[in-house]
């Protein structure tokens, strides 16, 4: 099942992470927000940025220090119920992604770079959908629903078409 929502995009992380290919990655989105469940209707906004822009947002909003893999907004439950104060073109759920994260946590796994965006994009839409992930049962299903939703989407997207590999300069391991 595809979703179809608006998707709005900002790329503010470090020069050596190249842009996503956005047309794809809008096709992506739909296709992952529709089998994980996410019930967005109207806009996802999703948002790439730097280590430490990361950092102060996970520190602002979830009090934990340093930066994050992803953090996931979702407005929805904020939202009045009264008809006339919805907003029919308001972000939904606001996905936050960092680039840098990534690239350190597929070198760890051995894994692309790409593939471990594209995951941290589906947790993001899991938590939308409503998963959690704080306690270990709770885990261990948002693990197999994003093994699962990671296996349906490799099927119809090369992912390193979507998210090119980072352009490193000398040392890795920033």
């Amino acid at each position: 099942m595809t979703v179809r929502m608006k998707t709005i995009c900002s790329w503010r992380a470090e020069k050596k992470y190249p842009r996503p290919a956005m047309a794809r990655l809008k096709k992506l989105s739909e296709k992952a927000a529709g089998i994980t469940g996410s019930g967005i209707a109207n806009e996802l906004s999703l948002n790439f940025v730097g280590a430490k822009e990361m950092a102060e947002i996970n520190e602002t909003f979830v009090g934990h220090q340093g930066p994050t893999d992803v953090i996931c907004f979702d407005y929805r439950e904020s939202k009045s119920e009264l008809p006339d104060e919805k907003d029919e073109d308001s972000v939904e759920v606001e996905i936050i992604v960092c680039p840098e994260v990534a690239r350190r946590e597929a070198e760890k796994r051995s894994l692309p770079y790409s593939r471990e965006v594209v995951l941290y994009l589906v947790h993001g839409l899991l938590h939308a959908s409503g998963e959690d992930d704080l306690k270990p049962e709770l885990k261990r299903k948002m693990r197999r629903r994003e093994h699962k939703t990671m296996n349906e989407l490799e099927k119809l997207f090369t992912f390193s078409d979507i998210f090119p590999e980072p352009v490193l300069m000398g040392d890795t391991h920033t």
